[in-house]
């Protein structure tokens, strides 16, 4: 269903974020999912619909009403089928 890795799905980038977001793995393309941070396309793949995660999405409209950013960008390495959010 999904080109990920088995070994990547699920796990963490080592760090939690309890009390802060994810700081040192957000450079490596993690994020905060609940108080764990995951790599990005992780977290896209696991996902049922753009609303599991505020910076899923399917298109640049998904990115500006959840006022995430305005580019909507594909995981060109991995099949899974919602974007991330950005500013651009």
């Amino acid at each position: 269903m999904f080109a990920v890795k088995a070994t990547e799905v699920g796990i963490p980038c080592v760090e939690s974020c309890v009390f802060i977001p994810c700081t040192v793995t957000a450079l490596l393309g993690c994020s905060c999912k609940d108080k764990v941070c995951y790599k990005n396309h992780v977290i896209a793949a696991e996902a049922n619909t753009v609303n599991d995660h505020h910076l899923l999405c399917q298109s640049h409209e998904d990115c500006f009403k959840k006022g995430t950013g305005n580019f909507c960008a594909p995981f060109l390495k991995h099949d899974v089928k919602y974007g991330w959010c950005f500013r651009a």
